[in-house]
């Protein structure tokens, strides 16, 4: 008996699904090269690993189900990935996300994303759920990227959770809700901006210049220089460990940058007349010099302000005094 596929279409791929009903009818009904030739698979290796993820370790449980969609390139037919929801608790409405593509010559082009952010529609539009998870290596930057890029937040480090070929493996933990997925091109107010930053939940794609100078903007207005900084300094150094980061002398908390911009912003706000909201004095920052991302380099020279010692403490301009 022919078997029909639900299909879903991007740009540029061919979205095939897999489910419990269609597994179950291909392995009890088709032969292994028949549904070698209907998966599109590109080799036995391919096969073999629907077989042992989809077959050999299906469980029929009303509990736990699962949705999958094989990557297929509509140009050649061929298979290069997956992307799915592998458990899905029905009850509990939530699923746990993975993807991967197999095929090198597919990577790097933007693939996942785009079959990604499909996928997560029909998950919270049409499965109506409430939690999507993922569990990432922490050694995975372009996986990571991907959950950021999404919204997803980082909610843990969890220790031995992922057997790598016998070797046990750490793992980050990743959550997106709806809500954070249909807002997730938003730009958020400065109490949620501030609230994400202070909890460290803020993905770390919108940690940008602009929310930089708008958290302490916000701090300086509302305590005072002093304050603010001894607000915004622990904030930064708890929040680059929590997306994953690490503070050390190349990365991470830079103490002369810190101190920099926050004088910068005192500065700019006692030069404004009289009293004023919030969201008007940001707006006038952002189109006044002050706000100019390379503004440091006007006061120090690249060489010191980018030194192991400028980031570890307050060094003094070099070029033009503050």
């Amino acid at each position: 008996m022919p078997i029909s596929f639900s299909e879903l279409r991007t740009p540029r791929l061919i979205l095939r699904e897999l489910n419990p009903p269609v597994v179950r009818h291909l392995f009890n009904n088709h032969t292994g090269p028949e549904i070698f030739h209907m998966l599109g698979c590109g080799s036995e290796q391919d096969y073999v690993a629907i077989k042992e993820r989809y077959w050999l370790n299906f469980i029929d449980n009303p509990r736990l189900s699962f949705r999958t969609w094989l990557l297929i390139d509509p140009k050649t037919g061929g298979l290069i990935g997956d992307c799915s929801f592998h458990s899905w608790w029905v009850r509990h409405n939530y699923a746990e996300a993975g993807y991967g593509i197999w095929d090198e010559f597919y990577k790097k082009k933007g693939l996942m994303s785009e079959a990604l952010e499909r996928i997560l529609q029909v998950g919270f539009e049409e499965m109506k759920l409430q939690r999507v998870e993922a569990f990432v290596l922490p050694g995975n930057k372009p996986s990571i990227r991907i959950m950021e890029k999404f919204g997803f937040r980082r909610e843990g480090f969890l220790r031995r959770r992922f057997n790598n070929e016998g070797r046990m493996e750490n793992t980050l933990a990743f959550s997106l809700l709806p809500e954070e997925f249909e807002n997730r091109n938003r730009p958020l107010d400065i109490r949620q901006l501030i609230n994400a930053f202070e909890t460290q939940t803020l993905p770390a794609t919108a940690w940008t210049h602009e929310a930089h100078l708008s958290v302490g903007l916000w701090y300086i207005l509302e305590y005072g220089l002093d304050i603010a900084l001894c607000k915004i300094r622990p904030g930064i150094i708890a929040y680059n460990l929590a997306s994953g980061g690490q503070n050390t002398v190349d990365s991470g908390y830079h103490e002369t940058l810190t101190i920099f911009w926050m004088r910068i912003l005192h500065r700019f706000v006692r030069e404004q007349q009289g009293s004023r909201r919030y969201e008007a004095i940001r707006e006038t920052l952002f189109a006044s010099p002050y706000a100019d991302k390379n503004l440091p380099f006007r006061y120090y020279s690249r060489e010191l302000l980018l030194s192991a010692r400028a980031r570890g403490q307050w060094v003094a301009p070099d070029l033009v005094e503050m």
